[in-house]
C-alpha cells in the first residue's frame, strides 16, 4: 500500500496502492465497500472533496482521477504533470483541487470548469507533501528541496519560504487555529513554524 486517509466521517478509510487500485474499506468491520483499478500506473495520492462525496487519486503516470463515492464512478481525468503525482488535496470551497509531485509543480484543478486553474513552479525538487489551511486561504507544501513553502490561493503567489531542515521535507501539516505550521524532514527533525 502506498497512502490511507480517512474519509471526512471517519467511518471509512481510502488506501492507494502500487497494484494500479484503490479501495474504500469500513475501519469497524475492515470490509472492503470499493475497489477501482482505473489508473495504468502505480496509485499513490489520495484527498477528498471535504463533503466526503468525491475522493481523487493520483498516479505515477501523472494522472489524476476524481471519483464519485456515491456511484464508484469516475467523474474527471486531469492531466497535466511530466511526472509522477504524490499528493492531491481539495480546497474548503469543495471545487478546487491541488496536485503535485516529482516535477516540483502544484496544479490547481477547477472541478467547476474541469480544467487546469493555475500551474504554480513550486519547488526545485519533488513536492512530498501539501495542505490547504482550514480556513483555505493559504495552501503549504513541503519538498526534497529541503524548504516549505506557503502560498496564497488568491494569487498563487509565495507568502512565505521556511527552510531549517538540514535535508529533505517530507511532510506538513497545519494547526486547525493556523497559527502553528509542522514540518518533517529526513534530518530526524520535525519544526514548529509560527
Amino acid at each position: 500500500l502506498c497512502k490511507i486517509k480517512f474519509h471526512p466521517e471517519g467511518e471509512h478509510v481510502v488506501t492507494t496502492s502500487a497494484d494500479r487500485s484503490w479501495r474504500m474499506w469500513d475501519v469497524r468491520t475492515g470490509e472492503c465497500l470499493i475497489l477501482q483499478d482505473g489508473h495504468f500506473r502505480e496509485c499513490y495520492g489520495v484527498g477528498f472533496q471535504p463533503d466526503g462525496s468525491l475522493v481523487s487519486t493520483t498516479d505515477f503516470g501523472g494522472v489524476t482521477n476524481v471519483w464519485d463515492l456515491r456511484t464508484g464512478r469516475k467523474v474527471q481525468h486531469f492531466q497535466g504533470h511530466s511526472k509522477r503525482v504524490l499528493c492531491c488535496e481539495w480546497s474548503g470551497n469543495g471545487f478546487e483541487v491541488a496536485t503535485a509531485g516529482d516535477d516540483g509543480t502544484v496544479k490547481i484543478w477547477d472541478m467547476r470548469q474541469r480544467k487546469l486553474q493555475a500551474t504554480i513552479p513550486a519547488h526545485s525538487g519533488l513536492i512530498s507533501g501539501m495542505k490547504f489551511s482550514p480556513s483555505s486561504e493559504f495552501l503549504a507544501t513541503s519538498s526534497y528541496d529541503g524548504k516549505v513553502k506557503l502560498f496564497s490561493t488568491r494569487s498563487w503567489n509565495v507568502i512565505r519560504t521556511l527552510e531549517g531542515h538540514t535535508g529533505q521535507v517530507t511532510g506538513v501539516d497545519i494547526s486547525a487555529d493556523e497559527k502553528e505550521i509542522l514540518s518533517s524532514g529526513f534530518d530526524k527533525t520535525f519544526k514548529t513554524w509560527r
